[in-house]
């Protein structure tokens, strides 16, 4: 991927605009799960800057909605992944890269899944 055109705006949002080569799409095992439109000939890809994730997560919480539900959050995700952190001992990732990072993640949270299932028992739907 290069980058083609450093800030784009699209619905008030800044995007950075990356294209692929045109050939590298052609030989390419994925491209018909990545290119969707007919005729298409490479992939372009906007990612988004500027305004952050956590600012977004601020306004919606401060609304009369987000004040009423996230308190809940405590109570759900929250215990998830301090066991994770204090009883796993996962309080950084020992791998790099974004896969093995992802994969790491997912082992963990299998093991405190399979320990959930030890623990209460398991209970088909």
């Amino acid at each position: 991927m290069k980058l083609v055109v450093k800030r784009v705006l699209n619905r008030g949002h800044l995007y950075r605009k990356y294209y692929a080569a045109a050939q590298d799409c052609q030989i390419c095992p994925l491209k018909p799960r990545c290119i969707y439109a007919a005729g298409a000939k490479r992939k372009q890809l906007f990612v988004p800057f500027g305004e952050s994730l956590s600012k977004q997560m601020v306004e919606k919480i401060e609304t009369a909605e987000g004040r009423r539900i996230y308190p809940q959050r405590l109570a759900i995700a929250e215990p998830v992944f301090a066991n994770i952190r204090v009883n796993k001992r996962l309080d950084r990732f020992t791998l790099r890269g974004k896969i093995k990072v992802n994969i790491q993640w997912l082992m963990y949270c299998l093991v405190h899944n399979i320990e959930k299932i030890l623990n209460y028992g398991w209970a088909p739907a």
